[in-house]
């Protein structure tokens, strides 16, 4: 099988500028963010019976997420192509989905570009055995400040620390486990300073051709921009990659600097960023600590509330068959 490209990363690092330009080829179809795959696949036993695999409860399942509607197909259309070909299991099943997509858009391969897939690397490894994984990262305090842009994501520079360390080092630690044949690590800034070389090692890595109209993205800005939610939030498909369009250095005030430091600056060195701050004051250290624990707060309550909307969901299940 050719790879299955998972394109992954903290939100705001460049994750959609890779989907642009990948979907740019000529063979790869790459839809919206699914988010879908994880929890449909700790499902699998509704699907995969002892008597085959069950169409209908996947198709079912799958049309009541979200993130369906990024393909743009129809219930109907989904179950007639899985029906006339059953999927084996769970997996062969997604894939089937995916190359519908691809199908409609002319295409032959296709790749998901879900973010916060970087948090389950080993689930998607184990369940598909094609899936190569391209990690994006850049500058968290850029990352921050585009975060702090728009209404959505992280609400402090506090909570877009923690949340930017902590998808980038568990996606390095996952994805280095799984090698360098299934894990491909880029910089968003050798993206902007060297696009075509970038490219085209992504495409090594994807096995794919290299094809120019890939750093032409641009020219369809509008029709990926409209697959997408708040397309008005993404002015950056419009022009070829660009540098400074976020600059902490010019952008971000000192405090906040040396507060997103005082959580991530360990792994901005690591990762060559390196510091800018000597330290921060005992009242920006104050000010972090509050916001800080409103942050971990507030984790604490939305895990909290998952967890009751499971059970709840289970025990529905259970009280159907009986």
């Amino acid at each position: 099988m050719a790879p299955f490209a998972f394109l992954v990363g903290r939100g705001r690092s460049g994750t959609t500028l890779l989907r642009a330009i990948l979907d740019s080829h000529p063979q790869l179809a790459i839809p919206d963010e699914t988010h879908f795959l994880v929890g449909m696949a700790g499902m699998r036993d509704r699907f995969e019976l002892g008597g085959g695999f069950c169409v209908g409860a996947f198709v079912d399942d799958l049309v009541a997420r979200p993130g369906f509607a990024s393909f743009g197909l129809s219930p109907g259309e989904v179950r007639r192509h899985l029906e006339a070909a059953p999927p084996l299991d769970y997996a062969a099943a997604v894939r089937a989905v995916f190359a519908c997509y691809a199908a409609s858009r002319g295409k032959t391969r296709y790749g998901d570009k879900t973010p916060l897939h970087v948090l389950h690397l080993p689930e998607l490894a184990r369940t598909f055995s094609d899936a190569r994984f391209v990690h994006i990262i850049r500058d968290g305090r850029d990352v921050a400040l585009s975060y702090l842009d728009v209404p959505w994501g992280a609400e402090s520079v506090e909570e877009a620390a923690f949340l930017w360390k902590r998808a980038v080092e568990t996606g390095r630690r996952d994805g280095r486990a799984l090698g360098p044949q299934r894990y491909l690590e880029v910089r968003y800034e050798d993206l902007v300073d060297d696009p075509e070389g970038t490219v085209r090692q992504l495409c090594r890595f994807l096995e794919l051709d290299f094809d120019p109209a890939m750093l032409r993205y641009y020219e369809r800005a509008g029709e990926v921009a409209a697959t997408m939610g708040r397309p008005e939030t993404r002015t950056g498909l419009y022009r070829p990659p660009t540098k400074g369009l976020r600059d902490w250095r010019r952008q971000m005030e000192p405090g906040d600097v040396a507060r997103f430091e005082l959580i991530a600056g360990d792994l901005l060195a690591t990762l060559g960023y390196g510091r800018a701050s000597c330290g921060a004051g005992v009242g920006v250290r104050l000010g972090a600590g509050g916001r800080w624990l409103a942050v971990q707060g507030g984790r604490v309550r939305r895990r909290a509330s998952k967890v009751r909307r499971r059970t709840l969901r289970r025990w529905r299940r259970w009280a159907s068959r009986r």
